[in-house]
């Protein structure tokens, strides 16, 4: 979404604070870019212990960056949609991809 918005949401939430939102902060800001590797690693980590209540097997090795502008995520999401009750509940139905895969399969 557009950063502005949310700089001002932040900035009402926390008046105390002096925040920046930005496009591309992992790559304008270094700890923004240390954050966001720790993140996708803790992610990562996570989805090897999920306990899917969905009781089938996902095979999450070919599942990609789990960034939806992936290929391989297209595919995993194209391969794994449900026709009655979509995605898997760990997956974000808001991305534009899913809602466009669902669109389309469901």
């Amino acid at each position: 979404g557009p950063p502005q918005k949310y700089q001002d949401k932040l900035s009402k939430l926390f008046p105390g604070l002096n925040i920046t939102v930005a496009s591309k902060a992992d790559d304008l800001y270094p700890v923004c870019g240390a954050a966001s590797i720790c993140a996708k690693v803790c992610r990562d980590q996570c989805l090897t212990q999920w306990k899917f209540p969905e009781s089938r097997k996902f095979d999450l090795e070919s599942a990609g960056s789990g960034y939806p502008s992936d290929p391989n995520v297209k595919q995993w999401l194209r391969d794994n949609v449900d026709k009655v009750f979509g995605f898997p509940q760990f997956v974000r139905f808001s991305w534009s991809t899913c809602e466009t895969i669902l669109q389309k399969h469901c």
